[in-house]
C-alpha cells in the first residue's frame, strides 16, 4: 500500500497536490548524541538545561538506539550494548562498583590497602569499622562452618535464632566491651536513605536493631567520631561530589555541601537520634517539618567561615584558611581512596567509555596546636563515612539548584565532550592512571 501523505494548496487561480517528506532528517555525525532517562525530575531539568548549553556540539535524542551516550539509571542502561561498542557508547555509570557502594566491601578493601601502606592518608581518615554478616542467623540451612565453627550439624540446628545471631555478633560484641564509652554506629551495608543507621554504646541495643531486620545482612560498625566540628551548634557531614572518568580520572567538585542535623548536638544523649544522624532524607522523614526546612539543614561549606569566626573567635583570613584545610583533605582523602580500589578489578572495573558521579559524605573534627608563643592554630582531620553511588541531587533543595546545575555541566564538558580533561577552577582533578595516556603505566595523585 503506498502510505505517502499529501498536502493540499489551494489558491484563488488554482490548486496543487504535493507531496510532504516524512523521513526524519539525518543526524550530524559531528554532533555528539545523548540518550537520558532520569526519572528525578529534579535532576532531569537540571540535566536537560545543562545538555541545552552545549549546543550545538550535543544534542539529546528521544530514542536510545540515536544515542552514544547513555544517562539513565545503573539499573536502566543497557551494559551489554555498552560492552559490546568497542568504546564507542558512552554512559554514565560503571558495571561493577560495589568496593565503593557496599560498606562491607569498601571497609575491607580499605583494611587491606592500609595494612600495606602505615603511611597513607587514609589511616587518620577512616574510621574504625567492623563487618557483620547475619546471614547463618536467619539462614537456617547454612552451616556455621563458614564462619570456621567446628558444630556438627545436630548441633546447628538446635541453636536458637538468639543463639545464632548472637554467634554472628560476637566479635562487635567483644570490641564494644572493650570499649565500653565509646559510641558507635550501625549502619547497613547498603543503606536506604538513612534507614536503620543507630548510634549505639552497648551490645544489648545493637542486637535489638539487627535483629529487627533480618532482611538486611551485612552490617558495618563504624567507631563514632567524637566531637567533631559544629555548624550553629549542630553536627554535619559534607557531601562532595566526586566525577571518575574512564580508566581512571578522578576530580572532586570544590563546591561542597554542608548538610545539617536539625537538632542541636549532644554528645551524651544518644536517645536523640536525629542530632547525631544528619542524613537529609532521615531528617525529613523522622523530624518534625518545621525543623527541617531547607535554610535549616542544608549550606555549603563555605558557609562554616562565619560560623568559625562567631564560635571560635578567629578572624576572617584563619576561618577562610580552617575551611580551605578541609577541602584540601577532602581532595587528599579522595584521590588515595580511588589508588586503593584502582586495581581491584572484582569490586571496582572501571571501564574506559564510562564516567559516574558518586557522593562522598565525610566528617570534620579539629586538633588544636599550640605554638611556643601560646597562640594555637586549628589543624582540620577529615573522615570518610561512605560513598553513594547514584547520589541523590533532589535533596540539595531549591535554594542550592545551582551547585547541582553546574556539577552536571561540567561533568558533561568533562567526561563526555572531553574538555577540560586537566580540570577546572572548581572541578579538581585530585587522582589519575597514567596508562590510559601515551601507553604508559602507572599513576599520580594530585594534591594542591
Amino acid at each position: 500500500m503506498d502510505t505517502t501523505q499529501f498536502e493540499i494548496n489551494i489558491t484563488p487561480c488554482f490548486s496543487s497536490i504535493d507531496p510532504v517528506c516524512t523521513t526524519p532528517a539525518p543526524l550530524d555525525p559531528d554532533v555528539a548524541r545523548i540518550w537520558v532517562k532520569v526519572p528525578c525530575d529534579y535532576t532531569q531539568r537540571l540535566l536537560v538545561h545543562a545538555i541545552a548549553r552545549q549546543r550545538p556540539r550535543l544534542a539529546q535524542v528521544k530514542q536510545e538506539e540515536d544515542a552514544s551516550i547513555l544517562w539513565a539509571d545503573y539499573e536502566d542502561l543497557d551494559f551489554d550494548r555498552i560492552l559490546a561498542g568497542d568504546g564507542k557508547i558512552k554512559a554514565n555509570s560503571y558495571l561493577i562498583r560495589k568496593g565503593l557502594g557496599r560498606k562491607a566491601q569498601l571497609a575491607y578493601q580499605l583494611r587491606k590497602y592500609m595494612a600495606k601502606r602505615p603511611q597513607s592518608v587514609l589511616h587518620g581518615a577512616v574510621p574504625e569499622t567492623l563487618v557483620i554478616e547475619t546471614w547463618e542467623a536467619f539462614e537456617e540451612e547454612m552451616s556455621f562452618g563458614a564462619l570456621g565453627a567446628t558444630f556438627d550439624q545436630n548441633l546447628t540446628a538446635s541453636l536458637s535464632q538468639r543463639d545464632r545471631l548472637e554467634w554472628c555478633l560476637r566479635d562487635a560484641k567483644e570490641r564494644l566491651a572493650q570499649t565500653p564509652d565509646q559510641a558507635w554506629i550501625l549502619k547497613p551495608s547498603v543503606t536506604n536513605k538513612g534507614a536503620e543507621v543507630t548510634v549505639l554504646r552497648d551490645y544489648a541495643t545493637m542486637a535489638d536493631v539487627v535483629g529487627a531486620w533480618p532482611d538486611v545482612r551485612e552490617w558495618v560498625l563504624q567507631a563514632y567520631v567524637a566531637q567533631p566540628l559544629l555548624h550553629r551548634r549542630k553536627k554535619f557531614h559534607l557531601r562532595c561530589y566526586v566525577l571518575a572518568v574512564g580508566d581512571l580520572s578522578v576530580y572532586v567538585w570544590r563546591r561542597v555541601l554542608l548538610l545539617s542535623s536539625a537538632m542541636e548536638y549532644d554528645e551524651q544523649d544518644l536517645g536523640n537520634q536525629l542530632a547525631h544522624i544528619t542524613n537529609t532524607a532521615r531528617q525529613v522523614e523522622d523530624g518534625e517539618p518545621h525543623l527541617v526546612a531547607e535554610e535549616e539543614c542544608v549550606f555549603l561549606l563555605d558557609d562554616l567561615v562565619g560560623d568559625l569566626q562567631a564560635s571560635r573567635g578567629l578572624k576572617r583570613e584563619k576561618a577562610e584558611g580552617v575551611v580551605e584545610g578541609i577541602r584540601k583533605g577532602m581532595e587528599e582523602v579522595t584521590g588515595e581512596l580511588f589508588k586503593a580500589l584502582h586495581g581491584e578489578r572484582t569490586v571496582f572495573a572501571p571501564l574506559p567509555q564510562c564516567f559516574e558521579l558518586l557522593g562522598l559524605d565525610f566528617l570534620v573534627s579539629l586538633d588544636e596546636d599550640k605554638e611556643e608563643d601560646e597562640t594555637s592554630t586549628l589543624i582540620p582531620q577529615v573522615h570518610l563515612l561512605e560513598v553513594n553511588p547514584g547520589p541523590d541531587f533532589k535533596q540539595t533543595g531549591p535554594r542550592l539548584r545551582p551547585v547541582i546545575g553546574g556539577l552536571l555541566e561540567a561533568t558533561l564538558d568533562v567526561a563526555v565532550l572531553e574538555d577540560h580533561v586537566e580540570g577546572t577552577e572548581d572541578l579538581v582533578l585530585v587522582y589519575q592512571s597514567l596508562h590510559q595516556q601515551n601507553g604508559g603505566s602507572g599513576m599520580r595523585l594530585l594534591n594542591g
